[in-house]
């Protein structure tokens, strides 16, 4: 089940109603069925996953608060990630080992095993890992009701794509009572509206282009090449924070507070800050649980490159089993260290034409800076293969500018791209002024008019222009499949 279904716009509205009606005590045992509901509609082999999951989990973490000891946390981590790779990773495993051997002149044939990928494995497994981690340092208490621990992970906003949970953060709001508010059904509600904007009316209309260059990368000049990587860069920030946005403001209905994932990460003037940006639930779980404990910046400058380094080559293989993922994470953290070891000589290039750290060009021209770098990177991602990102990024320099009709051979007309042009400033109207503080916010607090306009507006052009309808897939967001 997604947001954007029409089983979820019926199963929603009667979670949140019977929520409010019940009394206290059987609140969170509802919202648990009604997740465990919402995932079982994703496939009942990956209900079964998410139980052991949660079983080991639960046991482990009350085994660890009564005698943590590093080699009990260690188990449960190999069982977790174990599961993880075998899931998600052993087919590619089996596939560069073949490569290896291949090159080697050692003949070897990688099985090809038909295992499923439970859809969000990624996601709660890293929430349980940190519950775990958190427990043995004594930074939380292990949760003694199942029924909360279970809720913890599975609770159905961010159950599929995040943000990833934490136990600090989240299970303190199960044993708060929730009631029933208008204002915040009106903000949750705006914002879920929000974010369907923007997958509607911006992602998949542009993954409709970005498809079709990327599939036939050599067919297209270098400004239809650069004008693929830029609207992957849209696509990608739009779909994924539209899903963020959905989760945040369905919790928000019922009271309660995801941990924000997105906050303008395209206007970040440099990587780093644009990785305090931008999946900010994974970002600071890679911190607290891998960056810091391998030394963090505590043992010089060599030691702290090489960390950012391999959280960067572990993020992307987080993101997926392919070598275009490592490659994408591993940029990035060439991006951070090349950043840092620059950084004086930068500021004394500025000093020297005048130029001020904060100085409106400056900024300006390290937000453009920091963009290009990224959607760099992105071609990676999106590739699929390390030959055909080769392939895009070389085009961009050594291509005719324009190859065949612009926008029809690209899979647009002339009304997609008014629309998708019309969303995206808006979406950057929105995003310049959410700088300031947050739009919603003050949309919901000045009367009722202004929010009833810019909810019906919403409704309506989504409605309207939305992508959807005879073959659409609501399940398709980027991040499901990670």
């Amino acid at each position: 089940m997604s947001f954007l279904s029409p089983s979820f716009f019926l199963f929603f509205p009667v979670v949140v109603t019977t929520y409010f009606l019940l009394p206290r005590q059987a609140r969170n045992l509802w919202l648990l069925a009604a997740s465990w509901f919402f995932y079982l509609c994703a496939g009942t082999a990956y209900f079964a996953f998410l139980l052991c999951a949660t079983l080991l989990t639960y046991f482990g973490a009350r085994a660890l608060a009564a005698r943590p000891r590093k080699l009990l946390l260690g188990i449960l981590l190999v069982l977790l990630f174990g599961a993880l790779f075998l899931f998600k990773y052993l087919n590619f495993a089996f596939s560069l080992a073949e490569h290896l051997f291949t090159r080697a002149g050692l003949a070897f044939s990688a099985p090809e095993l038909n295992l499923i990928l439970p859809i969000g494995i990624s996601f709660y497994l890293f929430a349980s890992a940190g519950y775990l981690i958190d427990v043995y340092r004594g930074r939380v208490p292990a949760e003694n009701n199942f029924i909360l621990c279970a809720l913890f992970l599975s609770f159905f906003p961010h159950l599929l794509s995040g943000p990833i949970a934490r136990a600090d953060q989240f299970l303190p709001q199960l044993r708060k009572p929730h009631i029933f508010s208008a204002a915040r059904m009106r903000s949750g509600l705006l914002r879920f509206l929000w974010g369907a904007f923007k997958k509607l009316m911006l992602a998949d209309r542009l993954s409709i282009l970005v498809n079709t260059v990327y599939a036939a990368p050599g067919s297209f000049g270098a400004l239809q090449l650069i004008g693929a990587a830029i609207a992957f860069s849209v696509q990608i920030y739009c779909d994924f924070s539209a899903y963020s946005d959905m989760a945040l403001g369905s919790a928000e209905i019922m009271g309660f507070r995801l941990m924000e994932n997105f906050r303008t990460p395209y206007f970040s003037r440099s990587i780093g800050e644009f990785w305090r940006r931008w999946h900010i639930s994974l970002s600071f779980w890679f911190r607290d649980y891998l960056y810091i404990p391998l030394g963090g910046n505590r043992r010089g400058t060599a030691r702290k490159y090489f960390n950012v380094l391999l959280v960067f080559a572990v993020s992307g293989l987080w993101h997926g089993a392919a070598l275009t993922f490592v490659v994408w994470g591993l940029l990035n953290g060439v991006y951070q260290v090349a950043g840092g070891i620059t950084a004086p000589l930068r500021a004394r290039i500025r000093k020297t034409v005048g130029l001020g750290a904060n100085r409106p060009i400056t900024i300006l021209w390290q937000i453009f800076v920091m963009f290009c770098l990224s959607t760099s990177a992105w071609v990676f991602f999106k590739a699929a293969s390390f030959e055909q990102a080769l392939t895009i990024l070389r085009g961009m320099t050594s291509a005719p500018l324009l190859v065949r009709p612009v926008l029809s051979s690209m899979g647009w007309d002339r009304a997609e791209f008014i629309v998708a042009a019309l969303s995206f400033l808006l979406l950057l109207w929105v995003d310049v002024h959410s700088l300031k503080g947050s739009i919603r916010e003050r949309l919901c607090t000045r009367s009722m008019w202004t929010w009833g306009l810019a909810t019906l507006f919403l409704f309506l052009t989504i409605v309207i222009f939305g992508v959807y309808g005879t073959g659409y897939n609501p399940q398709d967001f980027i991040y499901f499949k990670f």
